[in-house]
C-alpha cells in the first residue's frame, strides 16, 4: 500500500512514517517547499507542498498513485486564538487545507482518506463516569477555534458528495504522548522531574490518553478496515487514570520521586485563573474520559501497549535524548 503523511514531521506523523515502513508500506512524505536538507532517505519519498497551501492543483503531484492519505497536518497553537485573525489562520491550515487535499484526492482516485481529528470537539470534560462514546448523544460542542475548524472539516469529508468519491475515515484523538512530545505532556514531565513540590495531590479525577505505539498502530488499521468508511472513531490505550496518577508513573518510569501535596481546587482554580492560565486547571482537575470500545470492536483492534509501558518507553527516550 501506498501512503500519503501530511505533518510527516510532526509528534504523530514521524511516528506513523517508521510504523508504515516497518509494515512493509511505502511513504511519501509532506515537507514544506520551505523546509530545506530532506532527501529521499530510508525509504520515504518526499513531496514539497507549500505551508498552509489551500489550491487543490498544488497537492495533486503529491497524491498521484496513492492508495491511502493520512492528514494529520494542521494548525493546533497559534497566538491569541480568540482573536479575528487566529480564526483565519486555524481555518485555513485545519479546513481550507483539508478541502484542497481531499479535492486533490478525488482527482487522483485516492481510495481511503484518514484525517487526525481531536476529541476536544466534545468540549473540554466529560461528564464524571459518564465517558463519550462515537455515538454518545452528546453533541460535539467545541470550545475554541482549534475545535471548532476540525469539526468543520470533519464535515466536510464525510458530506455525501465527499463519501460519493473518496472513504473518508474520521479518527478523533486524544491527548497522545509517547517518545518526543511535546506541549502538556512534555511539561508534565519536566515537572515531575524537577523535584518540586506539586499541588496537585487532591485531583480526583479521570482522562483519557493513548500511546504513541497504539495510535500509529490504530490509525494504519482505521487506513485498511472496510468497515471504517465514513466513520467517526476514537481510541485510547482503555486505561483512564486520574492527575496525580498520571504523575506517579512518570516519576516512576524516570526513576524519580514525585513531591504532591493537597490545596482546596477552589483555590488551585483560583490561582490558575489569576496567572491566567485557566484552560490549564480544566485540563489537571477536569474528567475527559472516552470510551472506544466501539471503534475497537468494529475494526478488531486492541490496544497493544499498556498505559503504564506506553509512559516507560516515553521516559526511558527522554533520558537518551
Amino acid at each position: 500500500m501506498k501512503c500519503l503523511v501530511t505533518g510527516a514531521n510532526g509528534f504523530v506523523g514521524a511516528h506513523l512514517v517508521r510504523h508504515l515502513l516497518n509494515t512493509g508500506h511505502e511513504v511519501r512524505a509532506v515537507v514544506s517547499t520551505e523546509q530545506t536538507g530532506t532527501a529521499n532517505a530510508n525509504g520515504v519519498e518526499y513531496a514539497r507542498v507549500a505551508r498552509s497551501e489551500v489550491d487543490a492543483t498544488a497537492w495533486q503531484a503529491a497524491c498521484r498513485d496513492v492508495d491511502v492519505i493520512f492528514h494529520l497536518a494542521g494548525r493546533a497553537h497559534h497566538g491569541d486564538a480568540f482573536s479575528p485573525a487566529a480564526r483565519a489562520v486555524y481555518f485555513r491550515d485545519n479546513w481550507e487545507m483539508t478541502r484542497a487535499l481531499t479535492q486533490a484526492a478525488i482527482t487522483e482516485q485516492v481510495r481511503r482518506f484518514v484525517f487526525s481529528s481531536s476529541v476536544t470537539v466534545y468540549g473540554v470534560a466529560s461528564v464524571a463516569a459518564q465517558p463519550l462514546r462515537e455515538d454518545t448523544s452528546a453533541q460535539p460542542h467545541p470550545d475554541d477555534v482549534f475545535a471548532q475548524s476540525k469539526l468543520a472539516a470533519e464535515k466536510f469529508l464525510l458530506s455525501n458528495e465527499i463519501r460519493a468519491a473518496l472513504e473518508p475515515v474520521i479518527v478523533r484523538l486524544p491527548l497522545v504522548y509517547g517518545a518526543g512530545v511535546k506541549g502538556n505532556m512534555a511539561m508534565l514531565i519536566k515537572l515531575t522531574q524537577s523535584g518540586l513540590p506539586l499541588p496537585l495531590a487532591g485531583i480526583d479525577n479521570r482522562r483519557s490518553f493513548v500511546n504513541i505505539p497504539n495510535c500509529v498502530d490504530f490509525l494504519l488499521t482505521a487506513a485498511t478496515y472496510p468497515d471504517a468508511t465514513g466513520k467517526i472513531l476514537l481510541t485510547s490505550d482503555g486505561e483512564d487514570v486520574s492527575t496525580p496518577d498520571l504523575l506517579r508513573a512518570i516519576a516512576h518510569a524516570s526513576g524519580k520521586s514525585v513531591r504532591l501535596f493537597s490545596v482546596p481546587l477552589g483555590l488551585l482554580k483560583a490561582a490558575c485563573i489569576l496567572l491566567g492560565k485557566k484552560a490549564y486547571y480544566e485540563k489537571l482537575a477536569g474528567n475527559f474520559q472516552i470510551d472506544s470500545s466501539a471503534s475497537c470492536k468494529l475494526l478488531g483492534w486492541s490496544p497493544k501497549v499498556s498505559f503504564t509501558d506506553g509512559i516507560a518507553q516515553m521516559c526511558a527516550e527522554d533520558k537518551s535524548a
